[in-house]
């Protein structure tokens, strides 16, 4: 038995299923957003810089997400604001590209208070600061 081929269908089949494919393969990479995982260490209260501690009653009572670059560090200050059932503690802070703008995504959970403090200043790897700054909070489970 002889099958006859039309070259021209096959070729146009094999080419919808290659531009499908790809574009489920290419697709995700647009449409999500890529977040890149800012590295920091916590500074110890004895060890904050002290243009930091000057404008820290100015927030203490704010729940915020604040970042400054001092001496080329740039430092993020998270407070918890006046619940003071819970201290706050710093999970991961994480970069995005949002509408062309550098947008710093601080993660923080809310500790019982002897776990944690009001306010947490980090040190970052980061060189400059972002346009933008959102605080995104959890509570701790027990």
């Amino acid at each position: 038995m002889k099958i006859n081929w039309n070259t021209k269908a096959v070729m146009y089949g094999l080419i919808a299923i290659f531009l499908v494919v790809g574009a489920f393969l290419i697709m995700p990479k647009f449409l999500g957003q890529k977040s890149d995982v800012v590295e920091f260490t916590m500074v110890e209260r004895n060890e904050i810089p002290q243009k930091i501690l000057d404008i820290m009653p100015k927030y203490i009572d704010e729940e915020r997400a604040l970042s400054c670059k001092i001496d080329e560090e740039i430092y993020v200050i998270v407070t918890r604001g006046q619940n003071k059932e819970h201290g706050v503690e710093i999970e991961r802070i994480e970069m995005v590209n949002e509408e062309d703008k550098v947008v710093m995504k601080v993660y923080s959970v809310y500790k019982s208070p002897e776990d944690a403090h009001p306010y947490v200043v980090v040190k970052t790897t980061l060189k400059e600061l972002p346009d933008k700054i959102e605080l995104i909070n959890r509570v701790e489970e027990k």
